[in-house]
């Protein structure tokens, strides 16, 4: 059991188990040779044309269980840098009258399935003809050229007491096709299904009707039901021989066209083939087949024609009958129908499905957005924000982690991209790098969630974007993520900030609990387990944090901190520091932000004040610059130099332990002068640019 590929440019040198250049063979004949595939083996074709005239070769499979599979693969799904497209087998040696002597596809096997390919033929040769039982063909195409000539056939010629015939969803244009069963030891159930297919024959065929069958010995073929298609031709259906009356056959929610007789039989039929619930719009309705009272004969046309996508009242297919159309919409019976119609679609009503191959009311498969230019959107995120998930449209359904040739990237400004590695996820799942999966194909169909890897996002980037592409059916998606806080100004920040309402944080781990609202009055507020001191001027928070630095407590305009001798209760006689406390760059007396290359190491020169800008005197004091990173990790601390101790100047040395990598940091500078007189200055912007 092994599954092999078919491609225009593969070769058939190749082992054909992969469905790349290098691995797939090029041709059907090598294909379906002797030496190609076997009993139980699958063959994907990719889309393109191959010509020539095809014989099965392989070895005849025994029973159901070695079943092989002829797969055209139309969407190319299995296939990575090829277009989706037919599957055409053609004998034309080009798009020309040239022909390859033969038919275009014969095969003498059984437990053969054909599906999702295109056979053409030239009119003096079949498109295909098998000798085959448990043959089954679903979703082909068989064409000719329409000429006043005797047609080729679509033909199957049972094995005498075979079974399992099963022919659906097909479209036959200009071809004979033809159904018999081979001389047999006496009458026998074929349990042939023809159901749900499109029989185009023009008019000029004098032979036979565009369906027919024939059994060659009379009255042993049995058992075939013909439901739910659509059949023209100069006959319809015709019935060449006597059928067998132990397996009667059934002819049921057919629509047949015919400009001389719909259902014809050469021979009395009428005890071994009935027919009910078919629309027969002919001259002659049946011949030797008895006619039921409940089929419709001589009505009105009621079929779409697609004149309801263009008048732009109804967007149906083209043979199916008209929402006002009680000769066919909902006029058929259950019992020997199809689930689906041809297009897969559900019946509306399953007890009284729709006369013919298609339902009335819908479109029956939505089509595939295929956008002209991929799908393109931006969102904002936070820098350095971890454990993102982000939502793509890609217009395709059914796309999975692993789908051939589905590719997805990150690139972050000024930077090479990063191929993702998709790995399987669900809709709701818990974030992992790479998952993917579709939303609901039903609700929100081709709409994807892809959970972004953590590096994407992380901070010294100003944007990032992500493509995903590559798998049929889609263009692909390209978002553009801005890396920014949310764009808010400074005032935007504060009233969100500060005006929240005090009463909507009770305990201590909230906004409200941990931070004091400016008011009218001074009061100390008991909440919960946090102690709090509002007042008209500053707040005093009792936190837990195991530091000598206030954690993340602002004050003033955002960038003073409060002392940390008030985060701890300390002695009556211990000296408390009226703040806030300003770190000024370059002692220049102004609080810009540090500016700096990559991979720079300098001296930096800072002054340390008070509210007012007066230097505060370090003589003595012990001071340490901390730079942290903007996520508020700490990347560095360094020891401090006084330069002149009296007016708080000093110096510390950046290295690249900080500059190394680009992105926007903070500085702070620690006084301290004993183990409770300890100051934090700043914070200060560092700006550390990509050259």
């Amino acid at each position: 059991m092994a599954t092999y590929y078919v491609r225009t440019d593969g070769n058939d040198s190749n082992t054909g188990l992969g469905s790349t250049t290098a691995l797939a063979w090029q041709t059907i004949t090598k294909a379906i040779g002797a030496t190609g595939i076997a009993p139980a083996d699958t063959l994907y074709i990719a889309p393109g044309v191959y010509r020539g005239a095809f014989t099965a070769g392989f070895t005849n499979p025994s029973s159901e269980g070695q079943r092989i599979t002829i797969a055209g693969n139309p969407t190319a799904s299995q296939f990575s840098g090829v277009t989706a497209g037919p599957v055409i087998f053609t004998n034309y040696n080009a798009d020309n009258v040239n022909v390859t002597s033969g038919d275009v596809l014969t095969i003498s096997k059984n437990f053969i399935t054909l599906q999702d390919v295109v056979l053409y033929g030239y009119t003096s040769t079949n498109v295909f003809t098998a000798t085959s039982s448990a043959l089954r063909v679903y979703r082909c195409k068989f064409a000719q050229p329409a000429t006043n000539v005797q047609r080729g056939y679509v033909q199957n010629s049972l094995n005498a007491g075979s079974t399992g015939f099963i022919f659906s969803n097909n479209v036959v244009i200009n071809c004979r096709m033809a159904m018999g069963g081979l001389s047999h030891s006496g009458q026998w159930d074929s349990q042939t299904v023809i159901s749900d297919n499109i029989f185009l024959a023009s008019s000029t065929n004098t032979f036979e009707g565009a369906l027919s069958i024939n059994s060659v010995t009379s009255g042993q073929l049995g058992g075939v039901k013909v439901v739910n298609n659509y059949i023209q031709g100069l006959y319809g259906f015709r019935i060449f021989s006597a059928l067998s009356t132990t397996y009667p056959s059934v002819i049921q929610n057919c629509h047949i066209e015919s400009p001389t007789t719909g259902i014809l039989s050469d021979v009395s039929n009428t005890s071994a083939v009935v027919q009910t619930y078919n629309v027969i719009n002919a001259p002659t309705s049946v011949t030797n087949i008895s006619t039921s009272l409940t089929t419709k004969t001589n009505v009105y046309n009621p079929l779409n024609g697609s004149i309801g996508r263009i008048q732009g009242f109804l967007d149906s297919p083209f043979f199916s009958p008209l929402t006002t159309s009680q000769a066919g919409s909902n006029a058929g019976v259950s019992g020997n129908n199809p689930a689906a119609d041809i297009y897969g679609t559900t019946w509306l009503a399953p007890s009284t499905p729709t006369i013919g191959a298609a339902e009335y009311q819908t479109q029956p498969v939505p089509f595939a957005y295929l956008p002209i230019e991929r799908n393109a959107s931006a969102i904002t995120i936070a820098p350095a924000s971890t454990s993102q998930s982000i939502e793509l449209y890609l217009g395709a359904t059914g796309l999975v982690f692993n789908t051939s040739g589905l590719a997805a990237y990150y690139v972050r400004n000024q930077s090479a991209p990063v191929a993702i590695t998709l790995v399987t996820q669900t809709a709701t799942g818990a974030w992992t790098s790479g998952g993917f999966a579709e939303i609901s194909s039903s609700l929100v169909p081709g709409v994807y969630r892809l959970d972004v890897p953590n590096a994407a996002f992380a901070a010294g980037a100003s944007d990032v974007t992500i493509v995903v592409r590559g798998a049929s059916g889609t263009n692909g998606a390209v978002m553009t993520v801005t890396l920014s806080s949310g764009g808010l100004t400074a005032a935007q920040t504060a009233a969100a900030v500060w005006d929240e309402p005090y009463t909507s944080h009770v305990t201590a781990s909230t906004f409200g609990a941990r931070t004091l609202k400016t008011v009218a009055d001074n009061r100390l507020v008991n909440v919960g387990t946090a102690n709090h001191i509002e007042s008209n001027v500053h707040a005093v928070v009792n936190s837990t944090a195991a530091a000598s630095e206030l954690s993340g407590a602002l004050l003033h305009n955002g960038t003073d901190y409060i002392s940390a001798e008030l985060l701890s209760p300390v002695s009556a006689a211990t000296s408390v520091h009226i703040g806030p406390y300003q770190l000024l760059a370059d002692g220049l007396g102004a609080d810009q932000p540090l500016d700096v290359n990559v991979g720079t190491a300098t001296s930096i020169d800072v002054q340390v004040t008070d509210a007012n800008g007066t230097g505060i005197d370090i003589t003595g004091a012990t001071v340490t610059a901390k730079v942290y990173s903007s996520a508020g990790t700490l990347v560095a601390t360094y020891s401090g130099t006084a330069t002149y101790a009296d007016n708080g100047r000093l110096s510390f040395g950046l290295t690249t332990t900080v500059t190394n990598t680009s992105g926007t940091y903070t500085v702070t500078v620690t006084r301290t002068t004993g183990a409770t007189d300890t100051q934090i200055f700043g914070p200060l912007r560092l700006y550390v640019r990509p050259v």
